[in-house]
């Protein structure tokens, strides 16, 4: 979508209109299809993809966007579709969404007959995971953590510590518009509203911050890394968790930044040249595979940031709750232990392993640590509950830190910090 509007001369107001509609749709995907079967069941088995998708567009303007007339939605929605499909598509169109401009309520599926089926449609999540959320967290929670999947994500970034301070970009942003809120757990982060373009802000161009979810600049700060050190991040790209590392040891050390795709490594480079930052090595290496390029090199601190499912971030990827299964966990996990088996031989004696993920699910967080600890007898928990004291919620009663259904607008996150205790320890 970025790419197809940065094609266009559209107005800044046209480019946010059209944002909304797409992650707006895709939010609610599940419940607009419900409403749409209720006014054209007969005809569902012969809709287009194209019909499917301009019939979700009309009715999410009718249903949850009061500021469009519905007469407008509804005309916009039968001009389009003379396009592609003519009189026929069109005035099928009209029958459908006029009809649902006329309903006065629209019926649910019953929670006492399928509570399942009742929070999949009227939450707008696949039943599968609605399912394993109810079985794990009940009715209550479940729903908490559909309403806020389905909420518009803050704009947060991360402050540059090496270029300016928290205060003194706060102060600029505003200075150009924007409504700016500090970030209560990060002591680098900001939230920011009002904003069209970030990458055409002045700050932006200078290095002065990275767009990053608060709960993932929580992984650099419990990394903790010291001047001088030298990190492996292994699984890197973009590189917003190695800028982070770079940021934190003031530049002064080597963080091995590695990534199997040579252009997601371009984007680490890139990134890390915008910020002004000398200490990141960006290196092709698929660390699910083999270590073999990056020599015989043992690292004081290790950061695995898995890839997962990402069931954790799904208010900002709407899309991926509609194409992701179940059997993605189970292959996510097994991958996940093997690259932490792969790294934790090159951990020096007294380092620090980080693993993290923005999962919720417990078979790629606890579950793999759990695994990981058992066949790896050198290596215990350093519990995070102390070094949170001033947000025991963040806090699991095993010492890792999630962000589940937090109270600070962040992603769902999972870290889990190792040691590898010295000889004598």
């Amino acid at each position: 979508m970025e790419r197809a509007l940065s094609a266009t001369d559209l107005s800044p107001l046209d480019r946010a209109f059209i944002t909304e509609l797409v992650y707006g749709v895709l939010r609610r995907r599940g419940y607009l299809d419900w409403v749409i079967g209720r006014f054209a069941a007969r005809a569902r088995q012969r809709q287009s993809v194209k019909l499917k998708n301009l019939l979700r567009l009309g009715s999410y303007q009718l249903l949850f966007l009061n500021r469009v007339p519905p007469s407008a939605a509804v005309d916009e929605s039968v001009r389009l579709a003379k396009t592609f499909g003519g009189k026929a598509v069109a005035g099928f169109v009209n029958a459908v969404l006029r009809a649902l401009t006329r309903a006065e309520t629209i019926p649910l599926p019953d929670p006492s007959d399928d509570p399942v089926f009742h929070i999949s449609v009227k939450y707008s999540h696949p039943q599968w995971l609605v399912k394993r959320w109810l079985r794990r967290l009940g009715p209550e929670r479940t729903i908490a953590l559909c309403v806020g999947n389905n909420e518009i994500p803050p704009v947060t970034v991360r402050v540059n510590s090496l270029r300016t301070t928290r205060e003194a970009l706060a102060a600029g942003l505003k200075g150009e518009g924007i409504e700016v809120t500090p970030c209560r757990v990060s002591s680098s982060g900001l939230m920011l509203r009002g904003v069209a373009d970030l990458r055409q802000l002045p700050a932006y161009r200078r290095g002065d911050f990275y767009v990053q979810d608060e709960a993932a600049q929580l992984v650099g700060f419990i990394v903790a890394p010291k001047t001088g050190d030298h990190l492996l991040d292994a699984c890197a790209a973009p590189g917003g968790k190695s800028t982070h590392l770079a940021e934190l040891m003031g530049d002064r050390g080597e963080i091995t930044a590695a990534d199997a795709d040579p252009k997601r490594l371009e984007r680490i480079a890139q990134n890390a040249s915008r910020l002004g930052l000398g200490s990141v090595r960006p290196i092709a290496v698929d660390a699910s595979r083999s270590l073999e390029a990056l020599g015989k090199v043992l690292y004081d601190r290790i950061l695995v940031d898995a890839p997962c499912s990402g069931l954790g971030i799904l208010r900002r990827n709407p899309e991926a709750k509609w194409y992701k299964n179940e059997t993605a966990i189970g292959k996510m996990a097994a991958l996940q232990l093997s690259i932490l088996d792969r790294v934790a031989p090159r951990l020096k004696p007294g380092g620090v392993l980080v693993y993290s993920t923005c999962t919720t699910e417990p078979e790629e967080n606890e579950d793999v640590i759990g695994a990981f600890l058992g066949g790896h007898r050198d290596f215990r928990i350093d519990s995070l509950r102390t070094a949170w004291s001033e947000t025991p919620e963040l806090a699991t009663p095993e010492g890792y830190l999630s962000t589940l259904l937090n109270p600070y607008q962040m992603d769902h996150f999972f870290v889990a910090k190792l040691i590898k205790p010295s000889k004598g320890e």
